[in-house]
């Protein structure tokens, strides 16, 4: 169950990705592909071709948070993460900075999480957040084929990762709404978090595309809060409901909640398209551009930076408050499969605020590549690969 690996690691050499950190080459950035021009709060944004900082592990999605222990905690699904034992969610802890990423499993299935909506469901790790030494993880039911996600409860851990506590009569959120949550990564112990709060991020209907369109696809990207010493009371959640002026509204009645970003934008339209040099998984097409990634306070350039994807696009949005405007910076289009070990995209994306730079213009996104998926190519790790951008 538990285990230490080492890492693999190297420079891209690629136009797209000049700016690297923690490697030799060093250059302003430029405008990548993908770099929205008219956004009006990056200036110019780029993000390497494929991840080059890599902690040996097996497994997806590692949605993160960095602890008072200086350690990253990160639960991925789908694999052994850094032990042993196969899980649909393992919790593992991760220490060393780019250059010697180590780490731990610390708990796996049955003791992380519970699933609350029958055969043909799993359980996946949607957020998690470190505060005042305590751990919360979001866990989701998906079904099986990724393409439905019904409810979603809060586990916590008193000791770091190794037990979890959750209420084990019902589910926090159920009937598919903010059943994928993302908490908001406000740093090390969320030292820069509204004073008292912690803030979550959600989507209804399914973590991404419903690719056989049994929900709805989630077009609209929500906002809650909850007291830090409240998480797991579902009545205490409060919902952003709007602006009075510039100060944010928050109501508990779901029926009144506001979106902070609403993107009906469709990738890869066509199925000749999807079809096409390998198509997608599952012959997917007409991708919706909300997904489970993630939202980072990057505190040095006062940005909130949204980290989506579809199967085959990064999606990247940034705001100078936590309830919007979201405004897209970046929209990489990585082309369909096959991709290479050159330019592959991925999803479960994420920003760890550990090793955000001290300026806050460059940091480095996690992403996944699963091995099921006719890509060509797999990235079942957990990945960094260089992001930069200058703000405008």
């Amino acid at each position: 169950m538990t285990g230490a690996r080492g890492l693999v690691s190297g420079c891209l050499t690629t136009f797209a990705a000049v700016l690297l950190v923690g490697c030799s080459v060093s250059a302003p950035p430029i405008r990548g592909a993908g770099f929205v021009d008219d956004n009006t709060v990056v200036a110019a944004a780029t993000v390497g071709d494929v991840p080059t900082r890599i902690g040996i592990s097996d497994g997806d999605l590692w949605p993160n948070c960095w602890a008072d222990d200086d350690a990253i905690y990160a639960a991925n699904g789908d694999g052994s993460g850094f032990g042993d034992e196969f899980s649909d969610i393992v919790v593992n802890r991760i220490d060393g900075g780019l250059d010697d990423l180590i780490g731990e499993a610390l708990a796996v299935g049955d003791a992380v999480g519970q699933v609350w909506s029958g055969e043909g469901f799993t359980r996946k790790p949607t957020g998690m957040a470190c505060v005042g030494g305590d751990l919360y993880l979001a866990v989701q039911d998906l079904r099986a084929d990724f393409n439905e996600a019904p409810a979603a409860t809060i586990a916590v851990s008193h000791d770091k990762g190794r037990t979890w506590e959750w209420d084990r009569s019902a589910p926090m959120f159920d009937d598919h709404v903010f059943t994928t949550i993302m908490f908001a990564d406000f740093g090390k112990d969320a030292e820069h978090a509204p004073e008292g709060y912690l803030y979550a991020y959600g989507l209804d209907g399914n973590w991404r595309d419903s690719f056989d369109d049994s929900v709805p696809d989630p077009v609209d990207l929500w906002l809650a809060r909850v007291p830090q010493d409240a998480v797991q009371d579902r009545s205490a959640w409060e919902f952003f409901a709007g602006l009075d002026g510039d100060e944010p509204r928050w109501s508990d009645d779901l029926a009144e909640r506001v979106a902070v970003l609403h993107d009906e934008r469709l990738q890869h339209p066509s199925n000749a398209d999807a079809h096409a040099g390998g198509g997608q998984t599952v012959g997917a097409a007409n991708l919706s551009v909300l997904s489970q990634g993630g939202v980072t306070f990057n505190e040095p350039l006062g940005l909130y930076l949204y980290t989506s994807w579809t199967e085959l696009t990064f999606e990247f949005s940034a705001s100078k408050a936590p309830w919007g405007p979201f405004e897209l910076f970046l929209s990489r289009d990585f082309g369909r499969y096959p991709w290479t070990d050159v330019e592959m995209g991925g999803y479960g994306t994420t920003i760890p605020s550990k090793f955000i730079s001290d300026d806050g213009r460059r940091m480095w996104v996690q992403s996944n590549v699963c091995p099921c998926a006719p890509a060509g190519i797999s990235s079942y790790w957990f990945g960094l690969r260089p992001l930069a951008l200058e703000p405008r």
